[in-house]
């Protein structure tokens, strides 16, 4: 299904390298299409896919989620890029990735599948962080209290850290004192002991709690003090301590968490905590303050607060308030998007997912819901005076899910998981690829002048195919040289045939593309030979 027509296209101009990842124009708020929505002026280059060989053997497994990137040695363009699998079992590869500065490209060296057997395995690896000391943790989200391999802890249900670069579980055992629960996400505070986590809800009946650890040492998430918060959503609360010294703790944080099934008794082990409907995702903003993702009703945004003792040495107070989304059960809040030409009042919609800010101090939200969009809220924000854009709109079926950057922020990595299988998107890449969006997909985005090259072919010698001038002038005439040219096709960034030319094996080819709008194509020779198009 193609919709999107060639006059909806923003206008590209070229932008100077000081501009930032959030420098955008909004995308048109449509309904979902085949293709992935994103701003003209940035562009998509697909790492790996479901079902792709890993070069240490195996495949990439279904349901990419979260997407760690941890650079090495503090880069931007080399490290290690951890992707989660939503899927029972569980997993999570290890690509190692390097960015070619030549072909504005990344590339893959080496892939592998961290082998959790030493641990019984996981189960829907869900979402994580990337620790401040340069580790994965991955966040199982379905819990069980079966236990398989006798060793006393519930099998699944865990946070587990992970050495990137020796693709290894840590310590060889999951992180059993952060408590027992549908993990999604932690975030770690920059005293490398504070950690702030939440409890999804992936069961009819069940709720989602917020938590607090506190590591007794420095980047040792192995032992330490859990609390659990109870107060108001909008106002002030308190944490609640929570049993955690024995493996029977731990296996119960959450019955612990909520109200005593027996009122009878005198039991002060059950906190009685406040119920969220399901905690997707928890960061801790530039500004100090601790933001976090709901996703269901009657929440249905994301809140923030300020924690006055971070390492609750004594009784800290937590100040609560919603920072963007809905704000009452009527769930009808709205946001103005301007696209460059329409003004529109656009729902906010369910499923914050989730959440990651960028050099800026931008909040990034994902939404698994409604139009599953990727909104950019921006710093300065309040729901007084809203500032909030549209980023972009995922292929039908699928949710966005990651995300980090890179430490200079020029780079995002998320996935696009479960997409329909029947999608044919045909778009291109960056890297000159057709991306069909029929399966999980692993991506890295940034602006156009960060990511692939102007002459990107895929699979062929440069020389292969040529284009010029590139970019292209839209009163200049365009020149395709290649050899035996006998069909050309141009496509819009959406995938959309644009033209669609026969020849008699010709080796160069004139255009005139003066009705072309402003923006990026992608030229397709013999429906083979692929190169990127600029038009200015």
């Amino acid at each position: 299904m193609k919709v999107q027509l060639l006059g909806l296209f923003c206008a590209f101009s070229f932008y100077s390298f000081s501009q930032s990842m959030g420098d955008f124009t909004s995308v048109t708020p449509i309904s979902r299409t085949e293709n992935f929505v994103i701003p003209s002026t940035h562009i998509f280059q697909k790492i790996i896919e479901v079902d792709d060989a890993l070069t240490e053997g195996g495949v990439l497994a279904g349901n990419p989620d979260f997407t760690g990137y941890v650079p090495i040695t503090g880069s931007s363009t080399a490290g290690y890029l951890s992707i989660n699998s939503e899927t029972y079992p569980g997993g999570v590869a290890v690509l190692d990735i390097n960015f070619n500065a030549t072909s504005k490209l990344w590339n893959t060296s080496a892939s592998q599948a961290i082998d959790f057997s030493p641990v019984a395995g996981t189960a829907a690896n869900c979402s994580g962080t990337v620790t401040p000391w340069g580790t994965i943790i991955s966040s199982e989200e379905l819990s069980a209290s079966f236990d398989f391999n006798s060793d006393l802890y519930s099998d699944f249900g865990w946070n587990v850290e992970i050495d990137p670069a020796t693709k290894t579980i840590v310590n060889n055992q999951k992180l059993w004192a952060m408590g027992n629960f549908s993990h999604e996400n932690v975030a770690i505070h920059s005293n490398h002991r504070t950690v702030y986590q939440g409890a999804d809800v992936i069961e009819s009946g069940k709720v989602g709690y917020l938590y607090k650890f506190i590591a007794t040492n420095a980047q040792d998430l192995s032992d330490g003090l859990l609390y659990v918060y109870k107060g108001s959503k909008n106002g002030t609360g308190s944490w609640i301590l929570l049993p955690n010294s024995s493996k029977t703790d731990r296996n119960n944080t959450y019955s612990r968490s909520g109200a005593d099934p027996d009122l009878t008794d005198s039991d002060t082990d059950y906190a009685d905590a406040t119920e969220f409907n399901g905690i997707e995702d928890v960061e801790i903003g530039p500004d100090g303050w601790v933001y976090f993702a709901v996703k269901g009703a009657p929440d249905h945004r994301v809140y923030r607060f300020q924690d006055s003792d971070v390492l609750e040495t004594t009784a800290s107070t937590i100040t609560m308030e919603t920072f963007v989304g809905n704000t009452d059960a009527n769930q009808n809040i709205t946001y103005t998007i301007n696209d460059g030409a329409t003004t529109t009042a656009v729902a906010w919609g369910s499923g914050n997912d989730n959440l990651a800010f960028d050099g800026d101090g931008n909040l990034w939200v994902l939404q698994d819901g409604d139009n599953h969009y990727i909104w950019v809220v921006k710093a300065g924000h309040t729901q007084a005076n809203p500032l909030v854009e549209l980023f972009g709109t995922t292929p039908i079926g699928s949710e966005p899910t990651g995300i980090t950057f890179t430490p200079d922020y020029k780079y995002l990595f998320m996935s696009i998981q479960h997409p329909d299988s029947g999608n044919v998107a045909n778009q291109i890449d960056a890297a000159g690829k057709t991306t069909h969006f029929d399966k999980g997909t692993v991506l890295v985005i940034a602006r156009n002048e960060h990511l692939g090259s102007s002459l990107s072919v895929a699979g062929l010698p440069e020389n292969a195919l040529k284009l010029f001038p590139n970019p292209l002038k839209q009163d200049k005439q365009l020149t395709i040289k290649g050899h035996h040219i006998q069909n050309m096709k141009l496509y819009s960034i959406l995938g959309e045939v644009l033209l669609d030319m026969d020849y008699t094996s010709v080796n160069q080819v004139h255009l005139d593309l003066k009705n072309i709008a402003t923006g990026i194509y992608s030229v397709k020779i013999n429906n083979q030979e692929t190169s990127k198009l600029i038009v200015n």
